[in-house]
């Protein structure tokens, strides 16, 4: 049994719906968002994201609305899993589902649906 408690990745769609107060699904965004806080207040879950889809937010980051959430690190090896990855073409996605496995993240914030054709829990519904 792991100490740590279960990671929930939060996606690239989720990341720009939830810090563009213009996109479409903004108030969605924000309500998941803060259940997901809740939750990592209570450490019953870890808020994670990728690297590359953490970078337009880096300055100030540790401060600012996506202060809690966890870097994870994308490696040259991440990456050439990614490219080869065949079941699905597009590269950020093909990262974010090589993360989840090497990082053993079954739950995802998106706004993807491709995400859902996956083994993952996907969130907000």
């Amino acid at each position: 049994m792991s100490l740590d408690p279960p990671k929930v990745l939060l996606e690239q769609s989720f990341l720009l719906a939830l810090t563009n107060p213009l996109a479409a699904r903004h108030d969605i965004a924000v309500t998941a968002y803060l259940e997901l806080v809740d939750q990592y207040e209570r450490e019953a879950v870890l808020l994670v994201a990728v690297s590359d889809h953490l970078r337009p937010w880096q300055p100030g980051r540790r401060h600012g609305v996506l202060a809690p959430v966890d870097v994870l690190h994308v490696g040259h090896q991440h990456r050439r899993v990614a490219r080869r990855m065949v079941a699905e073409p597009d590269f950020d996605v093909a990262l974010s589902l090589t993360m989840c496995e090497r990082e053993r993240v079954q739950r995802v914030a998106t706004f993807d649906d491709r995400f859902r054709s996956y083994a993952l829990d996907c969130m907000p519904d």
